[in-house]
């Protein structure tokens, strides 16, 4: 009897160490049990917050647990994507975020850099334009070319986040010229088109959401939008590519978890978002609101992002001229 008491307790202890050593089965299986947090770098009521509150409820009822959004806004997203990064890699605390994590990175805002999330997925995109006041002489991307380029007066004034997403939404759109410019330190995007509609500054950058209203009362108009196709809100505004400008800028809404967080639970909140993004009535939903569906995950998404940091890298380097 004490010979099987004894195999049996060496069996057990076998079996216990065996689970010990592959946690991984009990990692996906048991995840989550308990409500997730997504830190939210920026202020509330701005374009990625309303974005991520957008996605959290649908996202919250295929995961199915509740998810609660917090905005941590500050360092140009610094302040809240650092958060995240030195939370537990558990899986319930996440960050979702745009370019401004990659922007904040190149401009060693975020000494943490990139690196120190993980991608989960992409889960939609905003595409940039540049607009004008309504009587301006500009009408089109050519026109705001010839306007910005070096010895034409008198200098266009262009508003911008200075370090920010469309400081280098501004760079990037004008990387194929030789520019001279006056850059006005307006902030983002609410505050940028109050500058624009009051006369302060010529030229304004913005996501089509910040603007179309504006757009629609006439009050000022695009001149080119910076997405591979026209936008569905804005059919008659071309494309830069039209122009022969492979140029592309705007919003990629991405959701991150700290670096360490186990394979197995970046795949449940994937499998999660893409399932949210996939729904075709959500997606209208997206739509509606001016912001298009694109689901990325993987070591596809991540080659992207390294792609995007790489460009926004070299356009720091005007920045700091």
């Amino acid at each position: 009897m004490k010979r099987t008491y004894a195999a049996l307790t060496a069996c057990v202890g076998a079996m216990l160490a065996m689970a010990a050593l592959d946690p991984s089965p009990s990692l996906a299986a048991s995840y989550p049990e308990k409500p997730i947090k997504v830190i939210v770098p920026h202020g509330a009521g701005g374009s990625t917050d309303i974005t991520t509150r957008l996605v959290a409820e649908p996202f919250a009822q295929n995961l199915g647990q509740s998810v609660a959004v917090v905005n941590v806004k500050g360092g140009g997203t610094a302040i809240g994507a650092q958060e995240a990064a030195r939370s537990a890699p558990d899986g319930y605390t996440l960050a979702a975020t745009h370019v401004a994590l990659l922007t904040s990175s190149a401009m060693g805002a975020n000494k943490m850099g990139p690196s120190s999330l993980r991608p989960i997925a992409q889960v939609g995109f905003e595409t940039q334009l540049i607009a004008v006041q309504s009587s301006s002489a500009m009408n089109s991307l050519e026109d705001f070319y010839a306007a910005v380029k070096r010895g034409t007066a008198p200098k266009q004034k262009l508003g911008i986040n200075a370090g920010a997403a469309n400081h280098f939404a501004f760079l990037r759109i004008m990387q194929p010229i030789d520019w001279d410019v006056l850059f006005v330190p307006t902030g983002g995007g609410g505050p940028s088109l109050t500058a624009l509609l009051g006369g302060s500054i010529d030229v304004g950058t913005f996501v089509v959401s910040e603007v179309i209203d504006q757009i629609r009362a006439g009050n000022i108009k695009a001149l080119a939008v910076f997405g591979p196709n026209r936008h569905p809100d804005l059919p008659d505004v071309p494309t830069a590519r039209e122009s022969g400008y492979e140029i592309d800028v705007g919003l990629h809404y991405v959701w991150y978890a700290p670096k360490d967080t186990p394979d197995e639970r970046i795949v449940v909140l994937a499998d999660a978002m893409e399932k949210t993004i996939a729904d075709t009535v959500f997606q209208k939903t997206m739509l509606e609101r001016s912001i298009e569906p694109a689901f990325m995950r993987g070591p596809g998404l991540v080659t992207v992002l390294d792609e995007r940091y790489e460009t926004i890298k070299t356009l720091a380097k005007e920045v700091v001229k």
